[in-house]
């Protein structure tokens, strides 16, 4: 995606084990958990609510499922879906 900044940083082990270990809990990648705890961080980068979430809005309703995942969120995303199905009793509640 253009609008990230693609980085290697150095962790010491163990915030990168409780940081992994919160990426699962949340079945998140671990990227996912990492952004998601530096924006809790940084407040003022949410979104202007009307105008940035409509021009959010269109952007999203442009974009491909490839276009907002990666291959492993979207195979993560799918075996969620085929997990939610059993458990709600088969798939014949899918809509297909």
């Amino acid at each position: 995606m253009e609008d990230t900044h693609r980085s290697q940083y150095r962790l010491p082990w163990p915030l990168y084990e409780e940081l992994k270990a919160a990426a699962e809990k949340n079945r998140r990648l671990l990227n996912a958990e990492l952004v998601a705890r530096l924006e809790s961080t940084f407040p003022q980068l949410t979104l202007n609510t009307n105008r940035d979430l409509s021009t959010l809005h269109i952007a999203i309703s442009r974009m491909s499922l490839a276009g907002l995942m990666t291959p492993a969120e979207i195979t993560m995303f799918a075996q969620r879906m085929l997990d939610l199905a059993e458990r709600k009793g088969g798939t014949d509640d899918v809509p297909r």
